[in-house]
């Protein structure tokens, strides 16, 4: 279903001044992005509107006769500096994050972090527990095993809402969890107590922003962006204040959550584009009703995906219990996993604007990625898809041929 170049945002509000030749040519663009069905598990999908108001900025930042990507973060109270100061506010306002906590904006990466994380926290303990529940955590367990000895958890998700049967140290450094694994699609949905007094670290890069957190619960959150905080290339970090005096004494200062806090952002050049980006699209989630709209939504495209899997008699599959099913990641199989049909629906679907549709290549299969900026009319497209791929195809695959 196409949408009109209205609902993608309007051209004429960002490019009137560029003539009619110019605000032409991004209206067929709106036109042309608004046929096109994008889910790309990362780089995800970013919101037309943000990406227009950025286009329309760009060779000239708020009239300076410059980008800002030309200037200096280094201009005392100057663009850059304010843009990165309106970035932290408006995600410390969206998520509620407590006073106590610093916001940092990082390079590399959740990649980097997985090495920053035991890096910055290696004073607090001599190992560090990793619950260990997909690729993503067993990633992060490897790299961490490189600074600090590392206990891997492997954690079914029969046990994955019950932190007391985790068999976690007392004594451990912190304990590291992966809230979304979005290969196989098993979320965390729940911000849990650990039992002891234990540092809760969690790599939260496809959960934030999709669901309210509690960051209390947490002594550090990492995420990087490309997923529901724009284009990738920022890794955002919230760390609770005390935390920051455990770092080791040889940590690089570019992973150095204290160094970057001392800073206010700016240790090094930024990524001034990655966080401008970010700033603009969490200052649209605060327009258009918060993070109580960001949930509503979410969840209305996460069940409506699900629903139509359920209901296929088999012929779709997803294996994951209902409460820990991620609400940005998708993962399914036709008939438990048949890769020529699976295939075929992705070329088939390619043909009808649904794009990016495939599963990771460790597992094979389908995966529909529905971060925010991933419109609903997107979502109904993808379903009567699955409906009409499954009503062609159900019969032909029972006996063994394709149609």
């Amino acid at each position: 279903m196409d949408i009109p170049v209205s609902e993608c945002g309007s051209p004429s509000t960002y490019f009137g001044s560029l003539g009619s030749c110019a605000s032409s040519s991004i209206s067929e663009d709106c036109m042309r992005r608004s046929q096109v069905h994008n889910f790309s598990a990362g780089a995800s999908a970013v919101d037309t509107e943000v990406l227009l108001k950025l286009q329309s900025q760009m060779l000239n930042f708020e009239e300076s006769g410059m980008s800002l990507l030309e200037m200096s973060q280094r201009d005392i109270g100057g663009p850059v500096q304010r843009v990165i100061h309106e970035a932290e506010e408006n995600l410390r306002t969206l998520l509620s994050v407590p006073d106590n906590y610093k916001v940092l904006f990082m390079h590399g990466g959740a990649h980097a972090q997985f090495s920053g994380v035991p890096l910055n926290l290696l004073k607090r303990g001599s190992s560090a527990d990793y619950i260990c529940t997909g690729l993503w955590s067993r990633k992060a367990a490897k790299e961490a095993s490189r600074q600090i000895p590392v206990r891997e958890l492997d954690i079914g998700v029969e046990q994955l809402n019950d932190p007391s049967s985790w068999d976690i140290s007392e004594d451990a450094a912190y304990v590291h969890l992966c809230a979304n694994e979005t290969i196989s699609g098993v979320a965390m949905n729940t911000d849990f107590e650990l039992p002891g007094k234990q540092v809760l670290v969690a790599d939260m890069t496809s959960t934030l922003i999709s669901r309210p957190i509690d960051i209390a619960k947490y002594g550090c959150i990492y995420a990087s962006s490309g997923k529901n905080l724009g284009p990738a290339g920022v890794c955002v970090i919230i760390v609770r204040e005390d935390l920051l005096e455990f770092a080791s004494d040889s940590i690089p200062s570019i992973l150095s959550w204290k160094m970057q806090s001392e800073c206010q952002n700016i240790y090094n050049t930024p990524n001034h584009f990655g966080i401008w980006a970010m700033k603009e699209v969490v200052d649209q989630y605060l327009r258009h009703g918060g993070m109580d709209e960001v949930h509503s939504q979410a969840t209305k495209k996460a069940g409506l995906l699900y629903d139509t899997v359920d209901s296929s008699n088999g012929f779709y599959t997803n294996a994951v219990p209902a409460m820990n099913r991620s609400l940005t990641a998708v993962p399914f199989h036709i008939q438990g996993g048949n890769p020529s049909l699976e295939e075929l629906f992705i070329e088939e679907a390619a043909k009808v604007g649904i794009v990016q549709i495939f599963g990771h290549a460790s597992v094979g299969g389908l995966r529909a990625a529905i971060y925010n900026a991933l419109p609903m009319h997107s979502v109904h497209s993808l379903v009567r898809f699955m409906r009409d791929f499954q009503s062609i195809h159900e019969v032909s695959a029972r006996h063994g041929s394709l149609t």
